[in-house]
C-alpha cells in the first residue's frame, strides 16, 4: 500500500479495513461519492499491478 497515492490509500483503508460504505468514506474524507469510487478503483488497479509483478 506504500506505493499508492495518499488519497487512494485512505479510501481503501476506510472502505475495506474500517468496513465503511462508499458514502461514509466520502463524508469522512469530505470528498464526493464519485471521487471515492475513482480513488478506490484506481487504488485497486495499482495494487493489482504491484501484486502481479511479485508473482
Amino acid at each position: 500500500m506504500k506505493g499508492l497515492q495518499r488519497r487512494q490509500r485512505e479510501v481503501l483503508v476506510l472502505r475495506y479495513f474500517a468496513d465503511m460504505t462508499e458514502a461514509q468514506v466520502a463524508e469522512t474524507l469530505g470528498i464526493s461519492l464519485g471521487s471515492v469510487k475513482a480513488y478506490g478503483s484506481r487504488g485497486i488497479a495499482a495494487l493489482r499491478v504491484v501484486m502481479e509483478a511479485q508473482v
